[in-house]
């Protein structure tokens, strides 16, 4: 027969069962977060092997559709969900495209076909039952159990079925992905063989930020791919100009030996037109009229000689004859040419001589006359009656160079026009008749500055402004 129990014992048993009951309780809470720690920790490190593969993904590839490939790769086989899909969003046809597909062996026939049709016919961002179109337009992610729901309506609800069993996902997550800016640039859809409550807060954190390393990945890849593209573009455009410029240089130096010819004849049947033997017979207007188409054949000519330089130099194939050159006798001579001009135009041109010999100069004769009769009439231009054009040459031992200057008390330049001078087809002042009336082919400054610069000088313009003359200088190197 058992003792009877005291109120006290009673009391204290219970108290020992309760302890027993609470340390149960406690060890099982202790596994089970354990267990917990355990699944989070090995999540944790689940989610930054993904992330390291992510990045090695960003730095080794930047092809835009190897990118979104290996993405996609990288969901089976780090994350260890089933399946992939990452898409592109294209503004201008307003669909999602350009997919990259991570499948099983058993499927990869179907992810080909279906990439396929992604990329011919793509979904709809206004399609109303698309999860992937839906996830864009209302900036969330969403969960399914029908794989139709992500892929409709590019295959039908039978493959998408036959799709789904082959894969064997139960659920797919869909989320919008985003780059730098608040527009969602693609689609990141992730499929497992666990049914949606299955999935943990953890897992959907996991794949949520996944999905922000791919928008910069997905970013980056298509900035680098756009470069590539508009650099080809530019590539090939620039071998195109380069074809037509050199059709157009091909054009220009054709038509310009051509039309010397036939108009170097005319000015020669004009000139003897004009000799004082035949101007006898000429009326005083048809003289006159002789004369204009004389004058004006002579700057059609001229102007097909630049032309043909400006042709020349651009392509390369202007020629220079550098030989040993006395600078001061070489402008004796043009002031002799330019003189009887200047004296009809009653303008006082002067050739300021120095007083010792200077050193000679490296240079081509024949162009830097050229270079000079362009200045000096450019200065008879521009200059009224009475005033005085002078021809100026200095040497400078230190540097080795010679500066030849022509220097006028005419028009001078506006600090506007200075900025248009040295340029092919510039011409200043705003006055078109003007323009007409006292300037040439616009050419002329142009080559000046080719030809000294090619002689290893430099040429260079000085005015005070409008009214204040001007002072147009260029330096040759000595021998």
């Amino acid at each position: 027969m058992l003792p009877e129990l005291t109120f006290s014992q009673i009391l204290l048993l219970s108290i020992l069962f309760i302890v027993f009951v609470l340390l149960l309780s406690i060890i099982r809470l202790v596994r089970r977060l354990k267990r917990q720690s355990e699944i989070n920790l090995g999540e944790q490190n689940r989610a930054l092997i993904a992330s390291q593969r992510l990045n090695k993904v960003i730095l080794q590839s930047l092809n835009f559709n190897g990118v979104i490939q290996k993405i996609a790769e990288t969901i089976p086989n780090e994350l260890y969900f089933d399946t992939g899909i990452v898409a592109v969003i294209e503004r201008v046809s307003q669909t999602i495209k350009k997919v990259g597909i991570s499948s099983t062996r058993e499927a990869q026939d179907s992810a080909k076909a279906l990439t396929d049709s992604f990329n011919k016919i793509g979904i709809s961002l206004n399609d109303p039952n698309n999860y992937m179109a839906k996830a864009v337009r209302e900036n969330k992610h969403l969960v399914t159990s029908d794989l139709y729901d992500v892929l409709g309506p590019i295959i039908t609800r039978e493959e998408a079925r036959s799709l789904q069993s082959i894969i064997g996902t139960k659920t797919s997550v869909v989320y919008p992905i985003y780059g730098s800016l608040s527009t969602a640039i693609g689609v990141f859809v992730v499929g497992t063989r666990k049914k949606e409550k299955e999935l943990s807060t953890y897992e959907l954190a996991i794949i949520q930020n996944f999905v922000q390393g791919v928008g910069i990945a997905m970013e980056h890849a298509m900035l680098y791919s756009n470069l590539e593209k508009t650099s080809e573009q530019l590539k090939l455009a620039n071998i195109k100009l380069q074809q037509l410029d050199r059709l157009k240089d091909e054009f220009v130096s054709l038509a310009s030996h051509e039309l010397r010819t036939p108009m170097t004849v005319i000015k020669s049947y004009l000139w003897m037109m004009l000799d004082k033997n035949n101007a006898l017979s000429l009326s005083e207007k048809q003289r006159m009229y002789i004369d204009r188409a004389y004058t004006s054949t002579q700057r059609l000519i001229n102007l097909v000689n630049d032309m043909l330089n400006v042709s020349r130099i651009e392509s390369g194939r202007f020629t220079l004859s550098i030989k040993p050159l006395d600078a001061a006798e070489l402008i004796g001579t043009v002031h002799s040419e330019m003189l009887p001009k200047a004296t009809e135009q009653k303008i006082n041109l002067q050739f300021v001589r120095p007083l010792q010999p200077l050193p000679q100069v490296q240079a081509d004769p024949e162009r830097v006359e050229q270079v000079l009769i362009n200045l000096v009439g450019n200065a008879l231009k521009f200059t009224p009656e009475n005033g005085t054009i002078r021809v100026e040459i200095k040497s400078n031992p230190l540097e080795r160079m010679e500066t030849i200057s022509v220097v006028d008390n005419g028009k001078g330049i506006s600090r506007e026009d200075m900025t248009k001078l040295f340029k092919k087809f510039s011409m200043v002042g705003n006055n078109y008749l003007q323009k007409q009336n006292s300037q040439g082919t616009g050419l002329g400054l142009y080559l000046s500055k080719a030809i000294i610069e090619l002689m290893g000088g430099k040429i260079w313009v000085e005015s005070e402004g409008e009214g204040k003359g001007s002072r147009f200088s260029f330096t040759l190197r000595t021998a």
